[in-house]
């Protein structure tokens, strides 16, 4: 009896003592695996884990301290901003007007007055049916009218109405024999321009027509000086031909003033049916104005 109430004793401090122990050791827990790290970050578990960790507490006697949530804090991060750092701000600009160019402020059409001197000469006269050992000269006149000019600064065409003489002389020693013809003269020259603004140079050329009104006959024989008027009665008084020239133009107040030489071949005939080529040589100064936009 004395053995068993031992025995009996010592079972009993044996069982306290383990139990001494097992509330004095930690518990032991096994790694979480991912697939438990990740259901423990879910929401819907985090009052699952919450009765686990209260169970282990109730049967062990210890409650693990919290841990810091193992999910890292959400980094917001601001995305980089696509613009340039150094974009200098221009201002805003209106669209300038292009400069017209210089041809479209030229006017497309001139006017103007020419005023100048002939040196003509008339070929195919029987100079031996007026007498013998004579020869020709030329005749001074004038020409006078108007021009206008249509067209671009570049090319242009130049209509012409002038007042112009044409004759010859046929000389034998101190005396001749002088015809001189009044002539309506309608050239039509296409003309051609370059250079600058203030400063051009031009050529042109095209066909002219006459319309000779009459004409006066002077004659010096013998120291005795006379003249007449041709009768045109059944004289041809058109005549056709071509003219061409050359000329500078100089930029002066509105308008331009213009210097020009040309020459103008003439086919004519008289009475008696005889081809008579006129020819003048016109050295001549003009000015002209534009009319419209500048």
């Amino acid at each position: 009896m004395k053995k068993l109430s031992l025995l009996l004793i010592s079972l009993i401090i044996t069982t306290s003592t383990s139990t001494l122990q097992a509330q004095s050791r930690p518990a032991i827990r096994k790694p979480v695996t991912p697939t438990a790290q990740s259901a423990a970050k879910q929401p819907g578990s985090t009052r699952t884990t919450t009765i686990l960790d209260k169970k282990i507490a109730s049967e062990t006697g210890y409650s693990r301290s919290p841990v810091a949530s193992e999910t890292p804090a959400a980094t917001v991060v601001q995305p980089a901003s696509t613009a340039p750092a150094n974009i200098v701000s221009r201002p805003q600009t209106t669209p300038k007007q292009l400069a017209a160019p210089a041809d479209s402020k030229e006017s497309h059409l001139w006017i103007g007055l020419r005023l100048g001197i002939n040196s003509t000469t008339i070929s195919g006269v029987d100079i031996a049916a007026v007498g013998t050992g004579g020869h020709f000269d030329r005749v001074t006149g004038f020409h006078a009218g108007a021009i206008l000019t249509i067209g671009g600064p570049i090319f242009s065409v130049q209509p012409e109405l002038l007042f112009s003489q044409y004759g010859v002389r046929m000389t034998f020693g101190a005396d001749y024999l002088q015809l001189k013809y009044n002539l309506i003269e309608v050239p039509v020259l296409a003309k051609a321009t370059f250079g600058q603004s203030n400063l051009r140079f031009f050529i042109n050329a095209g066909p002219v027509a006459t319309y000779t009104m009459g004409g006066t006959i002077s004659l010096l024989d013998d120291g005795q000086a006379g003249s007449q008027t041709i009768d045109m009665t059944n004289e041809g008084r058109l005549s056709f031909g071509a003219s061409g020239g050359s000329g500078v133009a100089v930029k002066i107040g509105p308008g331009a003033v213009q210097l020009e030489a040309r020459y103008t071949y003439l086919f004519s005939s008289n009475e008696n049916g005889a081809k008579l080529k006129p020819q003048n040589l016109m050295v001549s100064a003009s000015y002209m104005i534009p009319l419209g936009r500048r």
